[in-house]
C-alpha cells in the first residue's frame, strides 16, 4: 500500500498538468485568434505555447491559476448609501433673510406740498381812507379879453361841514402860449398851456373869486380845455 501511493500522486500530478496545458491551449488560441498572430502560409494560425509553461505542465508543477472574476468580492456601495452620507448643500429656509413688510417706503410718507393759498381773512387788513368828498365847487369864467392879454374870474364854494383849502388846474390849448403875469385871492404858477390855482383855508359854506391876469399869441378868445379841482368840480362857462 505504502509503495502505490507516490505512483498516485505521480499520475495526479501529470492529469492535472494536461488538464492545466490543454487550457493554457485554448486560452493562447483564443488569444491568437482575437489578435490576428501569426499563421501558416495557407492562412492558419499557429498556436504557440511558451516554454515555461509546457515545461512545467510536464512536470505537473504549473503554478495556481489566477481568481475569477466571479471569486473577486468587489465592494458595492448602494446609492442610497452614498446619497444619505453625502451632505446636503441646501440652506434652511429660516435662515434666508427675509425683508419686513413694513421696512418698504411707503408713499404716504413723502412730505405733501400744499397748494393752497392763504384766505383773504388772513392776511392783515389795511385800512385804506375813503377819498375827501367832492366839497369844492370852481365856476371859470372870462372877465376880459384883448389882443394879446385876458383876465380870469373863478368862483371857489366850499360846500362841505369842514374848513379846507382848494386846488384849481387850467389846460389851454399849447398854440395859446398862456404866460401868468399876476393874481389875486390865490397864488399862481405855470406857464405855457397849464395853470395852476392854490388858495388858503376856505371855511365850511364859504366862497371866495380868485382870478389871474395872462397874455396870449393868439388874437382869438382863449378858454382853458380842461378844469380840475382836488376834491371837488369845476364848471368853465
Amino acid at each position: 500500500m505504502a509503495k502505490h501511493a507516490p505512483r498516485h500522486v505521480l499520475l495526479s500530478r501529470v492529469i492535472f498538468g494536461s488538464a492545466s496545458a490543454i487550457l493554457l491551449g485554448l486560452v493562447g488560441w483564443v488569444a491568437v485568434r482575437a489578435g490576428g498572430g501569426d499563421a501558416e502560409p495557407d492562412g492558419k494560425p499557429l498556436m504557440v505555447l511558451p516554454t515555461g509553461v509546457v515545461q512545467a505542465a510536464a512536470e505537473g508543477s504549473l503554478p495556481p491559476l489566477p481568481p475569477t472574476e466571479s471569486d473577486q468580492v468587489s465592494p458595492s456601495v448602494s446609492v442610497s448609501a452614498r446619497a444619505s452620507r453625502s451632505p446636503s448643500p441646501s440652506v434652511p429656509a429660516s435662515r434666508t433673510p427675509s425683508v419686513p413688510a413694513s421696512a418698504s417706503p411707503s408713499a404716504s410718507v413723502k412730505p405733501s406740498k400744499s397748494t393752497s393759498k392763504p384766505s383773504a381773512g388772513t392776511s392783515p387788513s389795511r385800512t385804506v381812507a375813503p377819498p375827501p368828498a367832492d366839497t369844492i365847487a370852481a365856476t371859470y369864467s372870462t372877465s376880459a379879453s384883448w389882443r394879446d392879454g385876458f383876465i380870469t374870474a373863478i368862483r371857489v364854494v366850499n360846500t362841505g361841514t369842514a374848513a379846507r383849502d382848494f386846488t384849481i388846474t387850467l389846460t389851454y390849448p399849447s398854440s395859446a402860449d398862456v404866460e401868468v403875469r399876476g393874481a389875486w385871492n390865490a397864488s399862481a404858477s405855470g406857464n405855457g398851456g397849464t395853470v395852476t390855482l392854490r388858495g388858503g383855508t376856505l371855511p365850511a359854506g364859504g366862497s371866495i373869486n380868485v382870478g389871474f391876469q395872462a397874455e396870449k399869441r393868439s388874437r382869438d378868445l382863449v378858454k382853458p380845455v380842461s378844469c380840475t379841482v382836488g376834491g371837488g368840480s369845476c364848471k368853465v362857462s
